[in-house]
């Protein structure tokens, strides 16, 4: 008898932009793999009404979840309230566990659960704390919970020697949005999935800046990911081909995300991305759980690169879920 996965993914809005309504892709992507793999596929919306999701759950009674909720109400932060769903009915589902979903979502408190396991990342500032920022030094604004570099673009660049722009900023709300050290160097967004020998660290790929001006910033922004008629769309390429020199950075890269994934009890697939120093230093700046599965993504171009047909890193997520 065939066993039973049911697909949750959040809910649309009347007018979902690319980045929220990617999640049909990756629907129909892990539906083709699972049906492949002699699953039955049976798919649930999940919106703020948690209780009715839960009593469908529990009437469909599938055996595993794979879990591609991304946001609900496109709001980052309900992100966790997809695993808090899947934690109370407790059917083993896809993914990163509850906790960790919480702590990762929340970029400021990520950063501190970096620094607990050693793991370096930009230094980071509350908006009332903007008199302890440098002049000489650059810095970003960001949002605390947002996804897929929403509301993030080279216009929340700035020096903290911008006391105009310091001022507009200070009366956001402390609760949604941060400051971090901007870091001007190299870029990886480095993806990892299970193996039954442990995290399998998949090809480090480099996002590089092609014909950017001196004064623009080189950051993977919204319009990097989203916008395909933008300067920094069509500018922005994904390498897996690393100097040779880098032989003890990519080592280091490599350690690092392990010990995220170790320390912080992540499963399934994840992707960290990096900002490596002048230096030569790695520094985290953004925890990705249950990353964007769609063809276009950096974690199936890894994939790719690696030689892992999408079928069988579907497999083994599902392995992760249920071990």
């Amino acid at each position: 008898m065939k066993k039973t996965v049911l697909i949750l993914y959040n809910k649309l809005s009347k007018t979902p932009k690319d980045d929220e309504a990617d999640v049909i892709e990756q629907v129909n992507l892990v539906t083709a793999a699972l049906q492949n793999l002699n699953y039955e596929v049976k798919y649930l919306q999940i919106d703020l009404n948690l209780k009715a999701a839960i009593t469908q759950i529990q009437r469909m009674k599938p055996d595993i979840i794979f879990n591609l909720a991304e946001t609900i109400g496109n709001k980052g932060e309900f992100t966790f309230l997809a695993n808090s769903v899947l934690n109370f009915v407790r059917i083993p589902y896809t993914g990163s566990p509850l906790i960790p979903m919480f702590q990762c979502s929340n970029k400021y408190l990520a950063k501190k659960e970096l620094k607990a396991i050693g793991v370096n990342a930009p230094e980071g500032f509350t908006l009332n704390e903007c008199s302890k920022l440098l002049p000489d030094k650059k810095y970003i604004i960001k949002p605390i919970w947002e996804e897929g570099s929403l509301e993030l673009d080279e216009d929340c660049v700035f020096m903290g020697s911008d006391a105009e722009f310091i001022r507009k900023i200070s009366h956001k709300s402390r609760e949604h949005y941060f400051i971090e050290e901007f870091i001007e160097g190299r870029e990886f967004n480095i993806s990892i999935l299970y193996s039954s020998d442990g995290p399998e660290v998949l090809p480090l790929a480099e996002m590089t800046f092609h014909d950017y001006p001196d004064n623009k910033p080189r950051m993977m922004g919204y319009k990097s990911k989203w916008d395909e008629k933008s300067f920094e769309y069509s500018h922005t390429r994904r390498t897996f081909r690393l100097k040779k020199e880098d032989g003890p950075l990519k080592s280091e890269l490599i350690a690092i995300c392990k010990r995220c994934w170790n320390e912080l009890g992540l499963k399934g697939y994840v992707r960290i991305d990096f900002r490596v120093t002048k230096n030569s230093v790695p520094l985290v700046i953004d925890i990705n759980l249950n990353p964007c599965l769609s063809e276009s993504g950096g974690f199936m171009a890894a994939s790719k690169k690696k030689g892992l047909a999408f079928d069988e890193v579907i497999e083994r997520v599902l392995e992760d879920a249920i071990r």
